[in-house]
C-alpha cells in the first residue's frame, strides 16, 4: 500500500461509528484545555524542513505575525532547516507524533480547543491531518487550504472536504483549472468553483540586477530535494553527457540528492548538500548562469523564481505553471512536451552548449529573467492577499 492509498483509506474511516465516538471524546477535552490562542489563527502543515513548499509556508506564517499565530507540524521534519522561518511571531508547536499516533482522538482534542475559539481561522496544506480536522471541526470556523499542485496525493485526500473549505488558494492559473476539472469530473456543484483563489507566491528580488562574471565555463546550478517527481538523475547524465561532449559547463547540485544521482555520474557534479543559509543561497544564484529542472511534475517552483530574481536562466521541463512565467528562448529554456529521459538530456545539452557559446544571448535571456521577476515575483499582493483571505470576517 503507497502513502497516497493509506491516506485515502484514512479519510474513508473517519467517518465511521468508532472513529466519532474517539472523536466526541476528544472534544470535550479539548473544550476544557486552560490555554488559549488569542490570535484564533492555527496553521497546519506537514513539515518545517528544507523545502520548496516549506518556504511557501513559513512566508505565509510570516504575514500574520502581528497576530502571533499557532502552527501544528502534523508529519516527522528530516532536519530543522526551515524552522527558525516559522518562528517570527508565531508560536510552533512540532506534536507530530501525538497528532498521528493519537488519530482520532488528537483529532477531536484539536477540533473541540479551536472550537472554543471565537472567530477562528484555520489553515493548512499538504497535510492528512488537516484534512481529516475538518471534517469535525464546528461550522462556525473559517477553513482554507492551499494547493501547491496537482500529482502528489494531497488533491485526492482533500478532495471530500472541499465543500467545508470557504477558500482554496491555488499558486498558479493550471492549479485553477486542475481543480475544476476535478470538480466536474466528480459532480460536485459548480458554485464551488469560485472558492479557488489564485494567490501566486513571492520572492525577494534584489532592486538591481546582479552582474554576472563572464567565465571560460559556464555554471549550471540544481536546487531542490531528491525525489523521485524531481528525477535529479537527468542532471547527472546532463553533466556527464556535456563532459564527454567537450560543453565547458559546471554542475552543482544543492539539495539532499547525492543519492539520487547514478553514481557513475556523480563525478560530473559538485554537491553541496542541503543549505538553509538565504545568503549562502543568494551568493550561488548570483554566480550562477542558468538553473537545471527535469521535473515530471511541479506546480510553480519557488526555485524558478528565485534563480531569475538573480538574473539565471531556467533550463526546464514545460511542466505545471512553469510555462505560464518562462517563454522559452526569451527568459528561460523549455524542452519539448511528450520526451522521454534521452530526449530530455539530449536537448538540454544542446541548450547549455548554445548558451556556452552564445553569451551575448545568454546575458540577454539573464537581463530578461531578472527584469521578468522584478515584475512579476514582488511581494506586496503576496501578504495582502493572505490577510485580505483569512481575516475578510474580522
Amino acid at each position: 500500500m503507497n502513502a497516497t492509498e493509506k491516506d485515502l483509506l484514512f479519510t474513508r474511516l473517519n467517518t465511521t461509528f468508532v472513529v466519532r465516538v474517539l472523536v466526541v471524546l476528544g472534544k470535550a477535552l479539548g473544550r476544557l484545555l486552560p490555554l488559549r490562542n488569542r490570535s484564533a489563527l492555527f496553521f497546519f502543515f506537514p513539515f518545517y524542513h528544507v523545502g520548496g513548499a516549506e518556504k511557501v509556508h513559513a512566508g505565509i506564517v510570516g504575514c500574520f505575525a502581528e497576530e502571533k499565530p499557532w502552527v501544528f507540524f502534523t508529519k516527522k521534519s528530516a532536519n530543522d532547516g526551515f524552522l527558525p522561518a516559522f518562528g517570527t511571531g508565531a508560536r510552533l508547536f512540532d506534536v507530530w507524533f501525538l497528532l498521528k499516533y493519537g488519530y482520532p482522538f488528537s483529532v477531536g482534542v484539536m477540533a473541540g480547543f479551536i472550537g472554543r475559539h471565537r472567530d477562528a481561522v484555520v489553515f493548512g496544506s499538504n497535510s492528512l491531518f488537516f484534512s481529516l480536522l475538518l471534517e469535525h471541526l464546528d461550522r462556525s470556523v473559517r477553513a482554507v487550504d492551499l494547493v501547491h499542485a496537482f500529482g502528489g496525493g494531497s488533491e485526492i485526500f482533500t478532495l471530500p472536504q472541499s465543500g467545508r473549505l470557504q477558500a482554496r488558494v491555488a499558486i498558479n492559473r493550471k492549479t485553477v483549472e486542475d481543480l475544476r476539472e476535478q470538480y466536474a469530473r466528480h459532480g460536485l456543484p459548480e458554485e464551488w468553483n469560485d472558492r479557488v483563489v489564485l494567490i501566486e507566491n513571492c520572492v525577494e528580488v534584489p532592486p538591481e540586477y546582479p552582474m554576472k562574471e563572464c567565465r571560460s565555463k559556464l555554471k549550471a546550478l540544481y536546487v531542490g530535494r531528491g525525489s523521485e517527481e524531481k528525477r535529479v538523475h537527468l542532471v547527472g547524465r546532463v553533466a556527464t553527457r556535456c563532459l564527454q561532449a567537450g560543453i565547458a559547463v559546471e554542475v552543482t547540485v544543492v539539495g539532499d540528492a547525492l543519492q539520487a544521482v547514478g553514481e557513475a555520474e556523480r563525478a560530473c557534479c559538485t554537491f553541496l548538500g542541503e543549505i538553509s543559509d538565504p545568503r549562502e543561497l543568494t551568493r550561488l544564484y548570483d554566480e550562477a548562469d542558468v538553473l537545471l529542472l527535469t521535473s515530471s511534475r511541479e506546480g510553480f517552483p519557488m526555485v524558478i523564481m528565485e534563480g531569475m530574481a538573480h538574473g539565471v536562466v531556467p533550463v526546464s521541463t514545460p511542466v505545471g505553471g512553469i510555462p505560464v512565467h518562462v517563454t522559452s528562448g526569451e527568459n528561460g529554456w523549455l524542452v519539448d512536451e511528450g520526451l522521454g529521459e534521452d530526449e530530455i538530456v539530449a536537448q538540454m545539452c544542446r541548450i547549455l552548449a548554445r548558451m556556452s557559446d552564445e553569451r551575448d544571448l545568454l546575458s540577454r535571456m539573464s537581463h530578461a529573467a531578472y527584469d521578468y521577476a522584478r515584475t512579476n515575483f514582488h511581494g506586496e499582493r503576496f501578504c495582502a492577499s493572505y490577510r485580505t483571505l483569512l481575516l475578510e470576517n474580522r
